[in-house]
């Protein structure tokens, strides 16, 4: 009796440690697909398993933070092209159903209340003269093909 037990005893240990080595390779393996993961400047080439999530643990944490920044900025950027689509649709609103006329273009009228338009709206928002500069030469050239067809 005693023997057999020696010997059930001696099965459930072996058992115990093949059930242990498992574990460790199961679990050196994902630290391996971990390391693997994060970017080899953050792992650094050589570090102990603590490291290896430490590390990881502060790789997830930084990109997090910088998808909410990115996020925050998304919207952000929705914000004001929803206030430049609001601000065109009110300009459309400004102009007279049968236009404006071409008489008015040659005059220089609308080029004045252009620059002048573009110098207050500079003074509220530094994007508009980003803007104008960019938009100068189509306003010039749309100015030449009235004064053409006129």
């Amino acid at each position: 009796s005693s023997g057999i037990n020696a010997e059930y005893g001696e099965k459930v240990k072996m058992s115990e440690a093949e059930t242990d080595r498992k574990r460790r390779g199961v679990i050196k393996t994902k630290l391996q697909k971990l390391r693997a993961a994060v970017p080899v400047e953050v792992m650094g080439n050589k570090a102990s398993q603590a490291t290896i999530l430490q590390r990881a643990a502060e790789f997830i944490q930084k990109e997090e933070h910088r998808d909410r920044e990115l996020d925050n900025e998304i919207v952000m950027l929705v914000s004001r092209i929803e206030q430049r689509k609001e601000e065109i649709s009110q300009h459309q609103r400004q102009i007279p159903e049968n236009g404006i006329s071409a008489a008015c273009f040659s005059s220089g009228v609308v080029d004045q209340e252009y620059r002048v338009f573009i110098e207050e709206q500079a003074r509220v928002n530094p994007e508009m003269g980003i803007y104008s500069s960019l938009l100068d030469p189509l306003f010039l050239s749309f100015n030449s093909m009235v004064d053409n067809t006129s």
